[in-house]
């Protein structure tokens, strides 16, 4: 019985753990996300394109994050654990970041897919015109995924508990 409880417990705790980095990733990256959309807003407005897509960054953000849990549960990124914290930062940063450009080939054809196009014509589209946009995309999404990753893994390290009052309390006055 007491087996069955602290098993429950165990759950519930992973549940909450997990729940919160789901959390404080989606809002990071919700953030950048509309920055940049913010930012490509204002650069097309001067050229007079209308473009309005910025509650679309939310769900981008929700789907990225679980992108990157993905990744994580896949021990995506955990090849060089036993180097620096900025080498292991870099390389799972870049590896989530190669992760989330699969998704992005995944979803541009699920698209295609939807408007009834072929697969196959989807894909040369990705590779014709899409390219650019992609591997901007994934370039800026590697950039912005260092920082995060830095504060992740330095969580790992020193403790998520002790790090988050590092970041969010005050510092007791001398």
């Amino acid at each position: 019985m007491n087996s069955s409880s602290e098993k429950l417990t165990k759950i519930k705790n992973n549940f909450v753990t997990e729940t919160k980095k789901l959390v404080v990733i989606t809002a990071y990256i919700m953030l950048v996300m509309l920055g940049l959309r913010i930012y490509k807003i204002m650069i097309l407005e001067e050229y007079q394109i209308s473009y309005f897509h910025v509650g679309f960054s939310f769900f981008e953000a929700m789907i990225l994050s679980k992108v990157i849990m993905l990744g994580e549960f896949l021990k995506l990124g955990e090849r060089f654990n036993d180097r620096p914290l900025i080498v292991k930062t870099v390389y799972k940063s870049f590896c989530m970041s190669l992760l989330a450009l699969l998704f992005s080939i995944v979803e541009y054809s699920i698209e295609g897919l939807i408007a009834s196009r072929s697969l196959f014509g989807v894909l040369i589209e990705i590779a014709l015109k899409g390219k650019g946009e992609m591997l901007a995309q994934t370039l800026v999404i590697f950039i912005n995924f260092i920082p995060l990753f830095a504060i992740w893994e330095t969580g790992k390290v020193m403790g998520n508990d002790q790090l988050f009052q590092l970041l969010f309390t005050r510092p007791d006055k001398a």
